[in-house]
């Protein structure tokens, strides 16, 4: 398996599935643990994914590998995000209405939004999302930003 097929294989499994693939996984697919550790580091490099220090998948832009505090709910289905911003990219990619469980972090209430077609829905769809961090500067430390 190639690695555009790999970062296809991935992102559709947690597409599917919200969890990623394991990296003992990847290596059946990939002809071993040292070809699976190559090609997700090379994916890495190319900020496709973001690895653990074990090596294994913990972020698949937009989404998370792990329970953190964005979660995105659409019926049965469930997906882990890494922050605000992506909760949101996550109901834009897979095309789908979503409920999004998060905190305000100033006051830690819950937030109220939906995706409903493709637009903010619920209490929270006339807030904002601030970044304190420019763009270019996100993957300085993606797993802090």
């Amino acid at each position: 398996m190639d690695e555009l097929n790999l970062r296809r294989h991935v992102y559709r499994t947690l597409a599917d599935t919200g969890r990623a693939p394991a990296a003992a996984e990847v290596a059946e697919l990939v002809g071993g643990p040292v070809a699976a550790a190559e090609h997700l580091r090379r994916l890495e490099d190319r900020h496709f994914v973001v690895l653990d220090a074990s090596g294994e998948i913990s972020m698949a832009l937009p989404f998370a590998a792990r329970p953190n505090g964005h979660r995105v709910i659409n019926g049965s289905r469930s997906w882990w995000a890494n922050c605000a911003w992506d909760s949101l990219a996550i109901p834009a990619a897979l095309h789908a209405d979503a409920e999004i469980e998060a905190r305000w972090l100033d006051d830690d209430t819950p937030v109220d939004l939906r995706i409903e077609n493709g637009r903010p829905a619920g209490e929270a769809s006339e807030g904002f999302i601030h970044f304190t961090i420019p763009a270019r500067h996100w993957w300085d430390d993606i797993v802090e930003t």
